[in-house]
């Protein structure tokens, strides 16, 4: 489940960043909070690897930065809502508004692409994906995600 995955720790709403590079690090610093400043930019790293090959922005307002690495010892999850955000170019020209950041171990391409099945359906479903961008709160976030999978 989604929701056993995120914390309100690792969720942020509003996320602060303005910028795709700066989104990209906040979001790992939540995901990964005990790693060091150098752990966090060879984290970015490895995630802006993968973004370079095509973006990670699925339309609809969703964007799902991932990637795959040893850096990691399990998978991690970060989430928010983001109010303003430059740079990330969307296939349907909608501004990115809600963001996934997932993080996996080299061995665990299983799980990663089944938390990114996860977080495709889940803002697929237009009142799921309604709510959350209405959610005012961390707790609020986590609480749609759970609704939407209670159901």
């Amino acid at each position: 489940m989604l929701s056993e995955l995120l914390s309100t720790e690792r969720i942020r709403v509003p996320l602060g960043s303005h910028s795709k590079p700066d989104l990209l690090r906040e979001l790992v610093r939540l995901a990964v909070p005990e790693a060091q400043d150098a752990l966090h930019d060879s984290i970015v790293a490895a995630v802006e690897a993968r973004e370079s090959q095509v973006s990670t922005a699925m339309g609809g307002g969703l964007a799902v930065p991932h990637g795959r690495t040893d850096l990691v010892s399990a998978l991690r999850v970060a989430a928010g809502r983001v109010a303003s955000l430059s740079g990330y170019e969307s296939p349907d020209g909608e501004p990115v508004a809600v963001v996934f950041l997932v993080l996996t171990p080299l061995a665990a391409s299983g799980a990663h692409v089944k938390v990114l099945a996860r977080i495709a359906r889940l803002m697929h479903n237009a009142e799921s994906r309604a709510a959350l961008l209405a959610a005012p709160s961390p707790e609020a976030f986590l609480q749609v995600i759970q609704h939407a999978e209670a159901a």
